[in-house]
């Protein structure tokens, strides 16, 4: 479906996170992330839409809650993702990881209604054959587990990237090849997250009275 709108201002996305959130390793983040590329496909639609992503790599749920969710209100967004995990893996501080993304949550929730907020999962990077040195697949669903039930809660729709990134194991060009090799997607795998996600943001703005 395509938005349309009279609004004479573009719609404004903000996304918040990690590395993957990011586009870290990509060739050009800023074309490349997931968020780049979901601006640019509903650009072509004829859907203005003003994008910041403030995610950065090496941001745990505890360095967001004091880095990128105290720039949120000032934005003014329309929308909002959270996608953040894995460096809480990597740093060992997964245990304050469901009460940080609760208190994330609910600081979104004075900022906008749950039905234009999205969580979107951590990609499981063991599945790369270098990726357990990253921290156990079983923390990683254990993590996206907790994301689903404090987003639930508060009726905040969950996005699972898993059906892209599982395709990982197969097909190496989703992946990007550099030495040494971290499990960072490439734009094409970016590309198909991002088709993924557009349809829950162009229903949630949809839902906007012009």
């Amino acid at each position: 479906d395509v938005v349309t709108s009279t609004r004479a201002d573009p719609f404004r996305l903000v996304t918040l996170g990690d590395a993957y959130t990011h586009g870290t390793d990509t060739s050009a983040p800023r074309r490349d992330s997931w968020p780049a590329q979901l601006v640019d496909s509903m650009g072509r639609d004829d859907v203005r839409v003003w994008l910041r992503n403030l995610a950065e790599q090496g941001q745990t749920s505890g360095r967001l809650l004091e880095d990128q969710l105290t720039q949120v209100a000032s934005l003014e967004p329309d929308v909002v993702t959270l996608q953040v995990g894995v460096d809480d893996i990597v740093a060992g501080e997964t245990e304050s990881y469901t009460e940080n993304v609760a208190h994330i949550l609910d600081e979104l929730l004075l900022v906008l209604p749950a039905e234009r907020i999205f969580a979107i999962t951590t990609p499981d990077h063991t599945l790369t054959r270098w990726g357990e040195a990253y921290g156990s697949s079983e923390v990683v669903a254990a993590l996206n587990a907790e994301l689903e039930k404090v987003a639930s809660a508060r009726d905040i729709t969950v996005i699972d990237i898993g059906p892209v990134n599982e395709r990982v194991a197969v097909d190496s060009s989703l992946l990007v090849q550099q030495v040494p090799p971290r499990p960072y997607p490439t734009a094409k795998q970016y590309a198909a997250w991002a088709e993924l996600i557009g349809p829950y943001v162009r229903s949630a703005l949809e839902s906007i009275e012009p």
